[in-house]
């Protein structure tokens, strides 16, 4: 009998798409009922700027322990270092390494040339051996990669220490004969592959991904990639599960998982996906706090206890500082979980502020130029500045920089409601450049301004606090 392993990868791909994104408690359950179906590996989203991705993964380290936690990361140490200092913990921890390497994909998207490719795989598939006993390499569209620089990218990663490599059908066009014979392309460029696992992911694109995984399975491959949350087009976990079932046992296919708690653990898990969309979990433990505003008047201890019944464990710093900004929205909303989301991404784990917002008054309109007032407490010391600008965020800015005495360069500047609709919370994400470094920052309010406003300072506040370590 051939053993298969089943990877899932629905946490990665909940937060690739907006409206499948799960809560923190969401994710949790999902990797609990993962985990109790006795999947192999559970992927999880890469740990970005907000620190609430390093909490979810330390949480998941904690948690866990008969599944794999796969956790991806880009070609830079940094990254790898934030990765391996939330995942460490973990009985089974994996890093995986993702990098596109078709054409299309890498010298467009990322605008890398083959040459930095390949040195930077082999640097961080290295660097992320010699920390972690397990490393993934992950070729993202694989099957439109030109054959011969797929292979170098392929030997480069095994023979840095990756023991497991992912290869993507990332269209999902291919049929399962031609999957196997690309599967054999490969074989034939990189006997090394003998050595190693090999791990497909499949889209679901014309309905054929159980067929091409079995095909797979067929041509050399011993892990699958599935998603339970139906919303991604990766080959369904419950799909193939069942194909397995009913034609593991003539096909000589086995794997682990728990078949007794299949459909149940699935219409759970699906329950779980559908709630992300609509930001509520279905099961009535986690609906009753999903749907449970938290009063305008609710003291400190309320709100810890109302984070702690979400799955987050803050510092008592941490605290504070949420418990300052949720009593500024509950003044004009309803504040319920995902507002506490936000400013748990926000807040948590920062070093505390140099520079905080006390105040800001906006003049603004069609027939007038933009004013901003804006009122900052640096040290205990209050400063205050005005300017205008083109539109209200741009006038606060430029108001702020006149107090900091330093203008910082505008890279990125994002917005998006947290909440729906009218008195909807606005999440800002800002990335400023200074000295070619960037530095991103995240503000949550009610009105986008002050999101706006809060995000620039958190951005200012990193560069600050990273120049006063410098020194």
């Amino acid at each position: 009998m051939i053993k298969i392993e089943i990877a899932d990868a629905s946490l990665r791909e909940s937060e690739q798409i907006y409206e499948a994104r799960l809560s923190f408690k969401e994710k949790l359950e999902t990797a609990k009922l993962l985990e109790k179906l006795q999947i192999d590996v559970i992927e999880t989203a890469p740990i970005g700027e907000a620190p609430a991705d390093a909490v979810f993964i330390r949480t998941l380290a904690s948690t866990l322990g008969y599944s794999a936690i796969s956790v991806p990361v880009t070609l830079d140490k940094q990254n790898v270092d934030r990765t391996w200092d939330a995942l460490s913990k973990a009985k089974k921890p994996r890093l995986n390494v993702v990098m596109p390497t078709s054409t299309v994909q890498m010298e467009y998207g990322r605008q890398m040339d083959t040459g930095t490719a390949l040195q930077l795989v082999e640097e961080i598939t290295a660097y992320c051996a010699q920390i972690c006993p397990e490393v993934e390499f992950t070729s993202v569209d694989s099957t439109r990669s030109d054959i011969d620089f797929l292979a170098s990218i392929l030997k480069a990663a095994i023979g840095s220490g990756a023991k497991f490599i992912t290869l993507c059908d990332s269209v999902g066009e291919l049929l399962p004969d031609e999957l196997s014979g690309f599967i054999a392309s490969v074989y034939e460029a990189v006997p090394e592959m003998r050595g190693i696992t090999l791990s497909l992911h499949l889209m679901d694109t014309l309905g054929l991904a159980s067929a091409g995984a079995l095909a797979g399975v067929e041509s050399g491959a011993r892990q699958i990639k599935v998603s339970s949350s139906g919303k991604s087009g990766t080959l369904s976990l419950e799909q193939f599960l069942n194909v397995i079932k009913i034609r593991g046992e003539t096909l000589g296919i086995s794997y682990n998982i728990n078949d007794t708690t299949l459909q149940r653990t699935s219409a759970q898990l699906a329950a779980l996906s559908g709630a992300g969309a609509a930001g509520r979990a279905s099961d009535d433990a986690s609906k009753q706090v999903e749907d449970a505003a938290l009063p305008a008047d609710a003291d400190i201890g309320a709100l810890r206890d109302y984070i702690g019944e979400l799955g987050y464990e803050v510092s008592n710093d941490d605290l504070e500082r949420i418990f300052a900004q949720f009593q500024e929205i509950a003044r004009g909303k309803m504040v319920v979980s995902r507002d506490i989301d936000a400013l748990i991404a926000e807040t948590a784990g920062q070093a505390p502020p140099v520079y905080q917002l006390r105040n800001y008054v906006i003049n603004s309109g069609s027939a007038i130029t933009a004013t901003a007032v804006i009122e900052i407490v640096k040290d205990g010391a209050k400063k205050e500045a005005l300017s205008t600008g083109d539109g209200p965020i741009d006038a606060a800015f430029k108001a702020a920089e006149q107090i900091l005495g330093v203008h910082y360069e505008l890279e990125d500047f994002q917005l998006q409601a947290v909440t729906g609709g009218r008195e909807a919370t606005g999440d800002a994400l800002i990335k400023l450049r200074h000295n070619g470094k960037l530095y991103s920052g995240r503000g949550v309010s009610t009105d986008i301004v002050g999101a706006s406003i809060r995000a620039f300072l958190s951005a200012v506040n990193k560069i600050v606090q990273e120049e006063r370590n410098a020194l």
